[in-house]
């Protein structure tokens, strides 16, 4: 494993967010989980994170306006979609589809491609 990663996990799914979290955890990096957008940007604006880990679809704001809004005050932030919906075409957003492939996920986030 690369250096450990700051990754803030969004999902309205209990079970999706909190497992993702522990297992990201185990895997040794710092993990932090939110169920909302709106949390989610209130916890980006407290602390820097390397990485957004969000659900594309959920109540309130969407992982995408969740990005776009993060992303104005931290351009650099480097974005993952979770979904089980067909991606957009978004720059510098990467796709991961539900279920997610845990192998999969660690080896995109640990090997960032710009």
């Amino acid at each position: 494993m690369t250096q450990p990663l700051k990754i803030l996990v969004v999902d309205d799914d209990h079970n999706s967010r909190e497992g993702l979290a522990e297992l990201l955890g185990q895997a040794g990096h710092a993990v932090e989980a939110c169920r909302a957008g709106i949390r989610a940007l209130a916890v980006l604006g407290s602390e820097p994170y390397d990485v957004l880990l969000t659900d594309l679809v959920m109540p309130g704001m969407s992982g995408l306006e969740l990005i776009r809004t993060a992303r104005s005050t931290n351009p650099q932030l480097r974005c993952f979609v979770m979904t089980g919906h067909a991606p957009t075409d978004e720059p510098d957003i990467q796709w991961i589809a539900k279920p997610i492939d845990f192998d999969l996920l660690l080896a995109r986030l640990e090997n960032p491609v710009r």
